[in-house]
């Protein structure tokens, strides 16, 4: 086992490698498209699974088989608004994810998220985050929509309270609630730890883990939305002690997993859920191939779990892969999921904007492109946001 991790960690290269990066961007796409198979299921027998998973391995399906959902099409318009900006702009970010609606709404949007979209494309909108606030009488979305496009502010920018930054913000374009745009801070900040290479020690990991959500959750708004939802104070926080605890059992059966986590649409129940997946397959696990890399396994165990799959397959797929690097991934599995090409691709441009300066990537808006053939990208997605 030692020997088969230390293969992966020098397969992957080192901290914020290029591996590393085409990992979690292509990790991500392929879990969305993956995970579409068993979404809402409430039951789903490895066996299914794996039947699954080595239907890819057929070369006569051809190519784009599985198609993404709004999972990976919000995550497009992240990527592409920060390499176009060179940063972050709340406002290009915004127009692109409500054409990105227009163009392809049938990607699997959840009628809320609709609702925002349609309001942010309005040319008299002048605050962005203003429809999101009106959502649900003015409480917000608590939904994991914004945690599942999370990963590429990770990949923008290496300084870690820029990462929390700007994934908070790009989550509360469409989800106003702390319960929602924590979540995917969370998401950011464990690509961005998985991406320095801290899964070597996955004990230290969810500790960081922890200590860096105390922190973003220490505010008067976590606390006042977790006691309207009935959750902890510090909701987060008090579900990464519990993946801790699960960590520490010789056995966790998918029951007990989805019991202490959850596997719903909620950003709570489905962004812990994912970290737990990529700690709890970082050695081989009983029922899973022998032959089965950590990515694999990973991308297994979560849809196992049912509930939202695609989600959480592509929430930990972004994390397996910037633990793994890009090797890790079948070929057969990239040539079958629609716009992996293209997240391979991006996750380029996002390496050099990352490593450009000593900031890695410009804060700020109205910067010239990072690359200008990004416009001239297939503007086809597939989205599902619930929330």
């Amino acid at each position: 086992m030692a020997v088969t991790a230390a293969r992966a960690a020098a397969a992957a290269g080192g901290p914020a490698s290029l591996s590393r990066f085409r990992g979690a961007l292509v990790g991500a796409v392929l879990g969305d498209c993956v995970g579409g198979e068993f979404e809402g299921a409430e039951e789903v027998p490895m066996e299914n699974v794996l039947r699954h998973l080595n239907s890819l391995d057929d070369d006569t399906k051809g190519d784009g088989i599985l198609e993404y959902s709004d999972d990976t099409a919000m995550a497009r318009c992240v990527v592409q608004s920060l390499l176009t900006r060179a940063g972050f702009d709340e406002q290009d970010m915004a127009r692109r994810f409500a054409k990105e609606y227009s163009v392809s709404p049938g990607r699997g949007y959840g009628s809320g998220v609709i609702q925002v979209l349609k309001k942010l494309s309005s040319p008299q909108l002048s605050d962005v985050f203003q429809p999101a606030r009106d959502q649900f009488n003015g409480r917000g979305s608590f939904g994991n929509g914004g945690a599942m496009r999370a990963a590429p502010f990770a990949l923008a920018f290496p300084d870690l309270a820029d990462v929390k930054r700007f994934a908070r913000l790009g989550a509360m374009l469409t989800h106003s609630c702390s319960l929602g745009y924590n979540g995917a801070v969370l998401q950011a900040l464990a690509v961005h730890l998985s991406l320095q290479g801290a899964l070597d020690l996955p004990q230290q990991f969810i500790s960081r883990l922890i200590t860096e959500m105390e922190e973003v959750e220490g505010d008067e708004a976590t606390r006042s939305d977790a006691r309207v939802l009935k959750e902890a104070e510090k909701p987060f926080c008090d579900r990464l002690h519990r993946v801790k605890d699960l960590m520490d059992k010789s056995k966790v059966s998918i029951e007990e997993v989805i019991s202490e986590l959850g596997n719903g649409i909620a950003a709570l129940h489905s962004v812990p859920t994912a970290i737990f997946c990529v700690l709890h397959c970082l050695q081989p696990r009983e029922n899973l191939p022998e032959n089965y890399g950590g990515l694999q396994r990973t991308m297994a165990y979560s849809l196992a779990l049912g509930g939202d799959t695609d989600t959480i397959a592509c929430m930990a797929g972004a994390i397996a892969g910037a633990h793994y690097g890009i090797e890790t991934i079948p070929q057969t599995w990239i040539k079958c999921c629609e716009g992996a090409e293209d997240a391979d691709a991006n996750a380029e441009h996002l390496h050099t904007l990352y490593h450009q300066s000593p900031q890695g990537g410009v804060s700020g808006t109205g910067m010239q492109s990072c690359d200008a053939g990004l416009e001239n990208q297939s503007d086809t997605s597939n989205s599902t946001e619930k929330l």
